[in-house]
């Protein structure tokens, strides 16, 4: 017996599925959509003893794309916490009893766990029985009583799966509890989506799921470029200035692996004088409190980065640095509210600042 999502195979509504590649403007080609609640781009390339205009070549790298868009929708109808016919949905009507789930939505909750258990907490993928009372869109700020109730039913201990036998399990043993994956679960899709792309035979790379950036097979040949582009040359990867968001703050330069940043920048607002960011502490259920405005981890694994970038933040910046300094393979850019840049010293030679530009009043 196997266990797949329902309707996972057939889109559930008009045009989910039915994207087709393109051809991007340097040559790659590009699948574009709207999924987990955000864009995703997908570039692929030709290797470097294949011509791109090839048709037989531009059809290899179609089907992977093709490959690729399919697997995303997989992911949505699995991880959604607002579908009713995800693995997750399911999982909530069903609390505390367990429901069957697809390995692969056992796989990213056992693996979130571990993040919730290496962060001692400061990560918590049930903290979605917080976040779902604050409207950043609408500037609401929760009541203290309802903060102070929600966090009664907060805390990762409350999630269980069971992969003892073919077909796992995953039971909340709080019905109050909101498991929400949203924190790690594009690392997982874009580690997924890269495993399956070099299965079809594509080695270099760029996806994009909202910020969730993994590269591999370094850039493509440019001798058109000034300066030349060897074959192979690291990605430039732009991490962006909070204070002025359509500008960077730093580039990181990444042949393989994966950039993703949390930031205030991303969702606040002001209120009374007081801003208000998304990133929630655990143990309070309100902004966390930190010098950090931005953390940007690099890594092999999209996942780890999704894993250990709010901890980042949440831990400040000299402690984080000296936590991340401890992790092999993991590396760390932070910005603080007086923006002043600290990394780590693994991404060192890898990394360029760009000043902050005067702001004209």
């Amino acid at each position: 017996m196997s266990y797949t999502p329902k309707d996972a195979g057939a889109p559930a509504r008009a045009g989910e599925g039915a994207e087709m590649p393109r051809q991007a403007a340097d040559g790659a080609r590009l699948m574009e959509l709207f999924v987990f609640n955000t864009d995703v781009l997908l570039y692929v390339y030709a290797g470097d003893s294949e011509d791109p205009r090839d048709p037989a070549v531009a059809a290899r790298l179609d089907e992977a794309l093709i490959a690729a868009r399919d697997r995303c929708w997989y992911f949505e109808y699995a991880f959604s916490r607002t579908r009713t016919d995800s693995d997750i949905a399911r999982a909530h009507a069903a609390a505390p009893a367990p429901v069957e789930v697809c390995p692969e939505t056992a796989e990213l909750v056992e693996l979130a766990l571990g993040y919730c258990q290496q962060s001692q907490g400061r990560f918590d993928i049930t903290m979605g029985t917080v976040t779902s009372l604050w409207d950043f869109h609408n500037h609401v700020v929760p009541a203290p009583l309802a903060v102070a109730r929600a966090l009664e039913h907060v805390g990762y201990e409350r999630i269980r799966v069971d992969r003892a036998d073919r077909v796992p399990t995953l039971a909340i043993s709080d019905p109050a509890t909101v498991l929400d994956l949203g924190g790690v679960a594009k690392g997982y899709i874009a580690d997924d989506l890269g495993r399956l792309l070099r299965a079809h035979g594509v080695a270099r790379f760029v996806l994009n799921l909202g910020g969730n950036v993994l590269v591999s097979g370094g850039r493509p040949a440019n001798d058109a470029a000034r300066p030349r582009v060897a074959a192979g040359s690291p990605w430039r990867i732009g991490i962006v200035n909070p204070r002025d968001v359509a500008h960077h703050r730093a580039v990181v330069q990444l042949a393989e692996g994966s950039v993703v940043t949390s930031g205030i920048h991303e969702r606040r607002f002001a209120q009374g004088g007081v801003w208000y960011h998304h990133i929630l502490d655990p143990a309070t259920g309100m902004p966390a409190k930190t010098d950090v405005v931005s953390a940007t981890i690099i890594a092999a694994r999209s996942m780890d980065c999704d894993g250990w970038s709010t901890t980042a933040f949440m831990l400040g910046t000299e402690r984080a640095i000296d936590t991340i300094e401890q992790l092999e393979g993991i590396e760390a850019v932070l910005i603080d509210e007086r923006d002043e840049v600290w990394w780590t010293s693994g991404i060192e030679d890898a990394l360029s600042l760009i000043p902050t530009l005067p702001q004209l009043v």
